[in-house]
Formats: structure tokens, sequence, C-alpha cells
């Protein structure tokens, strides 16, 4: 734990990278869905593997090729509207999938990364209140309070939903098989078990649990890509203030030179160990991104479609949710990575504004490699092949927009 100050006569906790770590979801404590946990041994972070993500995982992926064999055995029987929304539900099962392989996957780079940062945390009450430690961990806090809520909603108007619908119009008297739209999933299971009502209560339980712990792969995700990219971003910000505070005139006094340049020395090798941080970042999250897009611009363009052709206002409902989470995911990432990028182009605009060209030779030879350096700010990317910025969620929607269009000139839509 971290030790308490004193603050204006109250005492006041200093702030840790373990307060970030230790948010959870209300259903991760209840049913104990736990895929990261951080935890401290001799003072370094680790996170135990996890046998219940690697089961749920391949329970995900279950799921998802039964998606695919749905979505071949409606475009057999050219039923066109079942096969727009098995695609549209697959494209989000794939996200929450890939997300989940992510944390499944990269166990050693994410403790790498989270060690990396825990090295230059601030640990001392004058730091942080320089650095607004607080602040920045009260904004992701406040995030994840709203988020975890909106996500419940979400969640369980989806998953409620199905059944609401089956004790509305179906009943379970009934000898008629069980129709898609009763279902949370509508992946194929083998031996027609989906279409019993003797066997509807335990495969509606099977989904329950399925979205739940699919929904959790994608807050235990979004939690620890907005604590990692966040934490970057306030440690560029606090450098943009340190070489503000620079006092540049001072390298032509002879008695405090070599601490200016000491101080200057310090502030490159802190750009450089952000700037490798920036990079692991980068390459922890790029194809969990690229895989995320993929399935979103699917899910996004059939659940438009689905919306269009919807019969009754109880449709459009069910089909509205799951596409408003879908643009706020890729907005979100966006948004992050926009962040990321304004935070690194403000070192070089605070190098450019110190007054460089009025101090020594040798001063003006270090801030002129470093404005060079740092003319490119640094850019979430996918594998090279876009940004990750809010012109990638403006690209994301027109990417939408252009597969729906091209369904519609192919004949896969109305």
């Amino acid at each position: 734990m971290a030790p308490q100050q004193e603050v204006f006569g109250a005492k006041s906790k200093l702030c840790a990278i373990e307060d970030l770590c230790a948010i959870e979801h209300p259903y991760q404590r209840y049913l104990g869905l736990k895929y990261v946990e951080f935890k401290r041994v001799n003072g370094r972070l680790v996170i135990p593997k996890s046998n219940i993500l690697n089961f749920l995982l391949f329970l995900a992926v279950v799921d998802c090729t039964g998606n695919v064999i749905k979505t071949a055995i409606a475009i057999n029987d050219r039923d066109v509207t079942k096969a727009q929304e098995v695609f549209a539900v697959f494209g989000m099962g794939l996200v929450m999938t890939m997300r989940g392989f992510m944390l499944g996957l990269n166990r050693g780079k994410l403790l790498k990364m989270y060690n990396a940062i825990d090295r230059i945390f601030p640990r001392s009450e004058h730091l942080q209140q320089h650095m607004e430690v607080e602040k920045v961990h009260n904004y992701i806090k406040k995030r994840f309070f709203y988020l975890h809520w909106f996500l419940t909603v979400s969640v369980c108007g989806f998953i409620f939903m199905p059944f609401v619908k089956f004790m509305a119009f179906h009943g379970f008297k009934s000898d008629a098989p069980v129709s898609e739209e009763f279902h949370v999933y509508a992946s194929w299971l083998p031996f027609g078990v989906k279409d019993k009502v003797s066997t509807y209560p335990y495969i509606y339980v099977y989904e329950l649990f399925l979205a739940t712990a699919a929904s959790h792969m994608l807050v235990v995700w979004d939690q620890i890509f907005v604590i990692l990219i966040s934490q970057l971003c306030m440690y560029y910000e606090y450098l943009g203030k340190l070489l503000a505070e620079m006092n540049v005139p001072d390298a032509m006094d002879p008695t405090k030179s070599d601490a200016v340049f000491k101080q200057l020395h310090d502030y490159i090798y802190m750009h450089q160990y952000l700037n490798n941080l920036a990079v692991q970042l980068n390459d922890l999250f790029n194809f969990s991104i690229l895989s995320s897009d993929a399935g979103i611009a699917i899910s996004i363009c059939f659940n438009v479609v689905l919306i269009t052709e919807a019969k009754n206002n109880l449709q459009i409902i069910n089909y509205t949710i799951p596409l408003f989470v879908e643009v706020w995911l890729i907005y979100d990432a966006s948004k992050w990575g926009q962040m990321l990028e304004t935070v690194t182009a403000r070192i070089n605009e605070r190098i450019y504004e110190q007054q460089w060209y009025d101090s020594s030779i040798r001063f003006g030879k270090y801030t002129l490699m470093w404005i060079q350096s740092t003319n490119v700010p640094f850019r979430l990317t996918v594998f090279n092949l876009f940004y990750v910025n809010m012109k990638h969620f403006q690209d994301m929607m027109i990417l939408a927009y252009q597969l729906l269009t091209f369904l519609k000139a192919k004949g896969y839509t109305k």
C-alpha cells in the first residue's frame, strides 16, 4: 500500500497503479470472471494464468464456428434475412473473441509494459500533484463507472430480449420448433437441440453465460488499453510541462550550464523511454484493433440493413442497441489514439517555443536535432496500414456505408 500523507489537515492516500488495476465490473466479482488479475510479488507486478479465460475462449471459438456454419446454411437455403442476422452477431462475437485472445496470448507483453510504467510511476506527493495523477486516475475511474453501467444495460437488453419474446410469443407448451429470434446467439449447434422447447432453458442459460463472459473480454481489454494509453499520455504531458519550465538562458551561464545540459539529457532520455513504451503499446494492440475493426464494420453494416428491414419496433430496438455499442467502440479507440498523437505533437511545440536560438551553440545543436526527431508525432497504427485516430473513425463509418452499398448492388439486401 502507498503511504498516507497529510494534505490540508486531512489524510489522503497517494495514487498507485494498483488502484486502476483493481477496478472490476460488478459481474466480474460476482461470477469470478477474472481474466487478468494483477498481483505484486517481490515488488513486481505479475499476472497468474487464467484457466477460466482459456476455457471461455474455447467456447467463444465454438460459437463463432457455429455462426459461420449457420450463415452457410442460411445462404444455402436462400434465407437472406437469417444470414444477415447471423452475420451481424458473428461480427460482434469476432470482436470479443479476438480481444479475449489478445488477453490470453499476450500476458508476457502485458506484464513487461505494466512493470515498465510502474518503474517510472510517481510515488511522492509533490510529483503526483505536479503530474496531476489524481485528476487522470479520477477521470479513468469515472469513465469505467459509466462504461460498466452502459454495457450492463446494453448486454442485459441484448440477453433478456429473446427470453421475453419467447415467453410472450412462443410459450413452453407449444410443440412448434423454437425459432432463431428467441435465442441470444444465432450460432449452430448439432442434433437440433436449439429447435426444441424442452432444451430451450438449458441452451438459453448457456448462451446467457457465454454472452456475459464474452462481454467481459471486451471490458477487460478496454480497461487495459485505456490504463496504458492514459498513463503514456500523462507522462508525455508532464514532459511537455518540464520543457516549458526550462530556463534556457542558463545555458549561457558557465556556472549553470552543466546543470542545464544534465537536465536536457534527462528529458531526452525520458522522451526515448516513453517512445519505446509507445512502440510496445502499438505492438500489443495492433492485431486486436485490426480484427475488431473488421468485425465491427461487418456488424454495423448488417445491423443497419436489419433496422431498415425491421417489421416492428421491438426488432428495431434489438438491432439498434448493438449498433450504438459498435459505433462507440470505434470512436473510443480512435479518440485515445488521437489523444496520444496530440500529446506527442506538443513535445515538438514545447521544444520549438524555447529561446534556443538565443542560447549557446551547443544547446542549439541539441534542440535542433530534438526538434527534427519529434517533427512527426507518434501515431497508433495497425501494422502500418492505417492510423488509429479520429480520421480512422470517419473512414470506418464510410467503409461500413460502402459495404452496405456493395451488398445492395449485389442483391444481398432489399
